[in-house]
């Protein structure tokens, strides 16, 4: 099965961490088994008032031997193995259940999860996912299904029926990666998507070179155009955000403002960030 996972920058620290390993599929099975697999969160604010409104939740491995490992080391291992299937229940069952707690402690924030194309061909997966939601006693709006932009261009036709079911369901879906594939405006109107989200490839080197501005700029439109709510991905600097703010952008994610964390942690770092943005 072919799976686009959420491109996130990493530190050289967890790059030099992937290199080293040598993982199998039995791990993974091992893995599994042992409720060793978890999301991190990255927040997502906004620009205007810098409210945190949500996270994204990223595929964690909390090795015993090699410690936290990022998706990067793990899922081309994966590959068109059905293991990528049950690691994104897992992160489905987590992430909804983590919203729960969060509510619980006075925290309202939407979650978004990666889904692969292929997983869109299930006819019962809106079911599905609605039941999770009902069990934890979370609202279908709380929840947002990103899919790759890249996918968007990959005969999408088989899969707008359970587009078309989740978002009647009130479930939010994201237009991820937007600027690396070769999606076109056209083919996005077909989606009935809530929100695009910029690529980092986009942003980076847009405030000082003319051409990446146009460029970016060209994206922000396509996401007025379409009445989705943008979101400016891998942030890290400030000078990119007052770039992607000066340019309009709803939404923004990265290192600048928050790397990927446990659910328990938003909780401190929401605290920290209401008080002093970019401490």
């Amino acid at each position: 099965m072919q799976q686009n996972v959420a491109a996130e920058p990493r530190s050289e620290a967890e790059q030099a961490a992937d290199r080293k390993t040598e993982l199998t599929l039995q791990d993974i099975w091992n893995g599994i088994a042992q409720d060793q697999f978890l999301p991190y969160f990255q927040p997502k604010v906004t620009l205007k008032g810098m409210v945190l409104v949500g996270v994204e939740a990223l595929m964690r491995w909390q090795h015993p031997e090699l410690g936290l490992l990022t998706a990067g080391s793990f899922l081309p291992l994966v590959g068109d193995n059905f293991l990528f299937d049950d690691l994104t229940v897992i992160m489905l069952e987590k992430s909804i259940t983590q919203c729960r707690k969060w509510q619980n402690n006075d925290l309202d924030l939407q979650v978004s999860v990666n889904l692969c194309a292929d997983q869109l061909l299930d006819p019962g997966l809106a079911d599905r996912i609605e039941a999770k939601m009902i069990e934890h006693g979370v609202e279908n709006e709380k929840l947002i299904i990103e899919i790759s932009a890249a996918d968007i261009g990959n005969d999408i036709g088989n899969r707008l029926d359970t587009l078309a079911q989740l978002r009647a369901r009130g479930f939010g879906l994201s237009i991820d990666d937007f600027g690396v594939g070769n999606s076109t405006k056209e083919q996005l109107q077909r989606i009935p998507a809530s929100e695009l989200k910029i690529d980092r490839k986009m942003l980076a080197g847009a405030a000082r070179r003319p051409a990446l501005k146009q460029a970016l700029a060209a994206g922000l439109d396509v996401a007025l155009a379409l009445r989705l709510k943008s979101v400016a991905e891998g942030v890290e600097t400030q000078e990119e955000w007052e770039l992607v703010n000066q340019l309009g952008c709803d939404m923004a994610q990265g290192f600048l403002i928050a790397r990927p964390m446990s659910g328990d942690d938003v909780l401190t770092w929401h605290n920290a960030w209401s008080t002093d943005p970019f401490l």
